[in-house]
C-alpha cells in the first residue's frame, strides 16, 4: 500500500525496527517516483474542441489555460452573440474534456486508489472544471444571472 502512515516501531527490537524503517523508505520512494511520473504525463496534456460547424476551435493546456483560438472566415459574417456562446460552449468543453484525461491518467499512474493525494488531485480538477450538462436547456441555464435585487425599499432612486 502506497498510503502508510508512518510505522509504529515501539516495542520493536532495533533490528525490527531499522527493517522497518528501511521498508517504510522504500514505500515513500516509489511513491515519489509515482508522482514525478504522473507530473511528467499531467504538464503534457492538452485538449483541443471544435464548435459543431467548425466554426470554432479552442485548446487548452494541462492548467486549462487556452492556448489556441482558431477562428474560420465564416465567423467575421457570423452573430457575435452566436460566436461567444460557440466560444465559451468549446472552451467548457475542453475543460471538462481535461479533467476526464486527468482522471485517466490519475487512475492509470496510481495505482492504490486509496491515496488521498491522488483524490485531492483529481477533486481540484473536477471542482475547476465540471462536467457540463447536457441539452440546449442546460446550455441556457449555465449563462450567468443577474443578481437579485435585494432592495425591499419601495423608494424611487429617481426625482
Amino acid at each position: 500500500m502506497m498510503h502508510n502512515p508512518s510505522p509504529d516501531f515501539a516495542g520493536m527490537d532495533p533490528g525490527q525496527a531499522g527493517r522497518g524503517l528501511s521498508e517504510w523508505a522504500e514505500q515513500l520512494q516509489r511513491k515519489a517516483e509515482t508522482y514525478r511520473g504522473l507530473q511528467r504525463e499531467l504538464s503534457k496534456l492538452a485538449v483541443t474542441e471544435t464548435s459543431a460547424d467548425g466554426m470554432v476551435r479552442v485548446s487548452v493546456d494541462a492548467q486549462g489555460a487556452p492556448t489556441e483560438l482558431t477562428l474560420t472566415d465564416r465567423a467575421r459574417a457570423g452573430d457575435p452573440a452566436r460566436l461567444s456562446a460557440e466560444l465559451m460552449t468549446c472552451l467548457r468543453r475542453a475543460h471538462s474534456t481535461l479533467a476526464a484525461q486527468v482522471q485517466d491518467l490519475v487512475t492509470a499512474s496510481v495505482p492504490d486508489s486509496g491515496d488521498d493525494a491522488a483524490a485531492r488531485i483529481v477533486a481540484s480538477y473536477r471542482d475547476r472544471f465540471p462536467d457540463i450538462p447536457e441539452g440546449p436547456a442546460a446550455a441556457r441555464d449555465s449563462r450567468r444571472r443577474p443578481p437579485d435585487d435585494d432592495d425591499l425599499s419601495q423608494s424611487s432612486h429617481l426625482r
